[in-house]
């Protein structure tokens, strides 16, 4: 079995997923399964998906019969996930060859880490790096998600982490995402690593750009529900550091 699932979701992505999908095959860590999920494409992204899928046997194709949006079509590609480990990537965003291998070695490293996110650049249409995400990692980090949506597009979780959350929720569309890891955060733990292993690609047709009101008001609706629950279960685990003797926990409990 692999040790990696890697899911791409695509919906007429067919501009942009050869280089994801080349970016995926160079990858130094060669112990992987890639399942692509093409939901109803007019574009012809199926066709180059199933191409790839001929070139190397670690590679699968899903074809929905109905379009299932982006929820839709992660719980279509997990549900038949072999791997101990999952992550998911886009059909216009590039991953650097250590992508892999620095999320499997920190969840190696670190058994009771239930999920592992990492910095990544953001690029344009033409590839070009135009920002990044980097945040230090640091004893507030987890708490940030009842406020934000903290987490790139470079990450990785364990099987039973996947197991216990569920499937990602099918009404959250464009924000199901968020919604994830607030569940893998309220029940598990959540860290950050500097390691720069991935570009998201500032797409004028991606639904981060076409989605933005929807985007907005299913994110409104998990912060008022989570921020209580996830402040108070970072603080009583802060409370616990602190009188463990763990540095740096008491000036964050006097915020």
């Amino acid at each position: 079995m692999p040790r990696v699932s890697v899911v791409l979701p695509c919906y007429n992505g067919a501009r942009f997923l050869r280089a994801s999908l080349d970016s995926v095959l160079a990858q130094t860590f060669p112990d992987w399964e890639l399942i692509i999920v093409d939901d109803c494409s007019t574009d012809g992204s199926g066709e180059i998906a199933d191409e790839y899928a001929t070139r190397d046997a670690r590679i699968r194709v899903v074809h929905n019969s109905v379009n299932r949006k982006l929820p839709g079509a992660l719980n279509d590609g997990f549900a038949i996930a072999r791997g101990a480990y999952f992550t998911w990537t886009s059909d216009d965003n590039v991953a650097k060859p250590n992508w892999l291998s620095t999320l499997v070695q920190y969840l190696d490293n670190h058994p009771g880490t239930d999920m592992v996110s990492a910095c990544m650049d953001f690029i344009n249409e033409d590839g070009n790096t135009i920002g990044k995400l980097h945040r230090s990692p640091d004893v507030e980090y987890q708490s940030r998600l009842a406020y934000e949506c903290n987490i790139g597009a470079a990450f990785m979780y364990r099987r039973e982490t996947a197991a216990r959350v569920g499937k990602y929720d099918e009404n959250m569309f464009c924000a199901e995402d968020y919604d994830y890891w607030v569940r893998i955060g309220l029940g598990g733990k959540i860290d950050y690593i500097c390691d720069n292993i991935y570009m998201y690609r500032r797409n004028s047709g991606s639904l981060t750009a076409t989605q933005q009101e929807r985007i907005w008001a299913k994110t409104l609706a998990i912060k008022k529900k989570i921020q209580r629950p996830m402040v108070a279960k970072v603080r009583t685990e802060l409370v616990a550091k602190e009188k463990a003797g763990i540095p740096g926990t008491k000036s964050v409990l006097q915020i």
